[in-house]
């Protein structure tokens, strides 16, 4: 898949500049894709539940004791995780930094969305972060609002596509439990 590099070099054609060789350099194109784009990126990655990026896990309970009586037990969350998804079991938690308080102690599984690298995204993601790529730089290096819209308009159809596709590969899971039909026999 593409790298970081083709995918700024990408994003500086679309806005009309000059592709990149490496981002070592003192250039203005340089200065604000070193600058902006880690934080598109999991920006991207955290507005939708990708199939690429869910991860599981199983938490590690830690040594530390909760201040006060809320919770009892405290978790360990993942260190590449962007966004929680839900924990197994399902139990009453509080996300405080890094770490899950709850008032469980048995094994506590959860599943996230992780910062995965760019090697591990599809390639109907990586055009939707060249568009996201072009539509912040070009504010900074083109000096023109009118491109930014183009831009933006874009990178709307390309956001729409990349989800399409991704939850294409994801079956629908039944609902399994209908308390309103039920209530009725």
């Amino acid at each position: 898949m593409a790298s970081k590099i083709q995918l700024i070099s990408n994003a500086l054609i679309l806005i009309g500049d000059l592709p990149v060789t490496s981002l070592s350099g003192n250039t203005r194109a340089e200065t604000v894709a070193n600058n902006l784009y880690d934080n598109i990126v999991q920006n991207e990655i955290s507005k939708f539940r990708w199939g690429f990026a869910r991860r599981q896990a199983q938490l590690s309970l830690t040594t530390e004791v909760p201040i006060g009586t809320e919770w009892s037990s405290i978790y360990q969350l993942p260190t590449n995780m962007l966004n929680l998804i839900k924990l197994s079991p399902s139990i009453n938690y509080q996300i405080l930094g890094d770490k899950v308080y709850c008032n469980y102690s048995g094994s506590l599984y959860c599943d996230y969305i992780a910062n995965v690298s760019e090697s591990e995204w599809p390639v109907y993601f990586s055009k939707m972060i060249e568009y996201a790529l072009a539509m912040d730089f070009a504010p900074s290096i083109r000096d023109s609002a009118s491109a930014m819209q183009l831009l933006a308009n874009q990178y709307l159809n390309a956001s729409r596509m990349a989800r399409f596709t991704d939850s294409q590969q994801h079956p629908q899971v039944a609902i399994q439990d209908r308390p309103f039909i039920n209530v009725r026999f």
